[in-house]
């Protein structure tokens, strides 16, 4: 169990273009760049010979919000542009929406445009509180790496435990034996999955989604930068009736206010605090499906009934009974199906969903 004290990440001084760093077997770049008076940016970004999917994350200071608007590849091609997503019942990624952070993993699935060597131009837009368009200085961040098939790999999960849970043995025992579980579920689309424990004095901490909490930028400047952190609190502070909730889809793996994925052990063990072997599985299934929606997976369906994934193996149902019918048992489904005390097992997941999972740049 390694300790995580509270210090701050160190930001690198502004330089023009983005610095390269080599991690092992991925490439890191790093800068900044500053919107016009318009309220955009554009950035210049090397894929290099053999990269075959990158993370793009740009973050702004509050109270500015940022997003991508346009990807263009080196041959001019448009790759992605917020306008055909983001009013578009299909989800595929939320980059392009405003955020605090906002995170591009590309290519997303094998219909998209490809990485080939060359320069990448990637478009911002940059606003303040009132949404319009500011001049404002962006973090960018690029991760890319080396995988010549998206069919399998290995991804790190740090488990970080807050508010002294370390210590409480019924919860270090459910969150083992849901770790197994958990390993089982992603078997299934060639992902081993790989364990580091922490722990961490915080309490209260709020939803890594809001970006409001900087405490996880914190978190994640101190474990592995290939890693995904999944954050342990009795509670989600101002969601407590939910059992986790990722900080984007796709999530950012640098550290940033939205690096993380937290799970309430409180709302998973229920009234008697105490984990049965039914709720046992429900909190790996949580754990499960909140880290598929770090690495880029949305629900099959949301529970609208009128909004879907962009997958072509995922049903689009239009009713809630033929989604609980016909999705049910998907990981990704938005809620546990359950009747009185028991709740259907969630442990499917789809060619095209494990595709996604895979390409990742967190899966090495």
């Amino acid at each position: 169990m390694t300790n995580l004290p509270l210090l701050l990440a160190l930001v690198p001084a502004c330089t023009p273009g983005l610095s390269v760093e080599v991690l092992g077997d991925l490439r890191h770049q790093y800068g900044y760049a500053k919107s016009t008076s318009k309220g955009t940016a554009k950035v210049k970004v090397e894929v290099f010979e053999g990269d075959s999917a990158l993370q793009f994350v740009a973050d702004v200071a509050a109270p500015y919000q940022v997003h991508v608007r346009t990807v263009e590849s080196p041959d001019q091609v448009q790759a992605f542009s917020s306008a055909d997503w983001n009013d578009n019942p299909r989800s595929k990624t939320n980059a392009g929406f405003v955020s605090a952070v906002a995170t591009l993993d590309w290519p997303v699935v094998p219909a998209d445009v490809q990485l080939t060597p060359g320069v990448w131009r990637f478009e911002l837009g940059v606003v303040d509180a009132d949404q319009a368009y500011v001049a404002e200085t962006v973090g960018i961040d690029v991760l890319s790496k080396v995988d010549p098939d998206f069919d399998s790999g290995r991804l790190t999960v740090n488990i970080v435990y807050t508010e002294g849970l370390d210590e409480d043995a019924e919860v270090r025992g459910a969150v083992e034996d849901a770790q197994r579980l958990w390993a089982d579920l992603y078997q299934q689309i060639g992902i081993d999955v790989v364990f580091e424990q922490f722990s961490y004095d915080a309490e209260e901490l709020g939803p890594p989604a809001f970006a409001e909490e900087e405490r996880y930028e914190d978190i994640a400047a101190q474990t592995s930068l290939r890693g995904v952190n999944l954050v342990l609190s009795p509670r989600i502070q101002g969601l407590e009736q939910i059992f986790g909730i990722a900080g984007d889809i796709p999530g950012p793996l640098v550290p940033t206010r939205r690096s993380a994925v937290q799970v309430a052990t409180v709302s998973a063990a229920g009234p008697d605090l105490r984990f049965s072997t039914e709720e046992t599985r429900l909190l790996a299934e949580t754990m499960a499906h909140e880290t598929l929606h770090f690495l880029g997976l949305f629900h099959p369906v949301e529970s609208t009934w009128a909004a879907w994934d962009v997958l072509g193996d995922t049903d689009e149902c239009d009713s809630e009974t033929r989604c609980r019918d016909e999705l049910g048992d998907n990981l990704m489904f938005p809620y546990p199906v359950c009747n009185g005390e028991t709740c259907r097992p969630q442990s499917f997941v789809s060619d095209e969903q494990g595709a996604v999972a895979n390409r990742a740049v967190a899966v090495e």
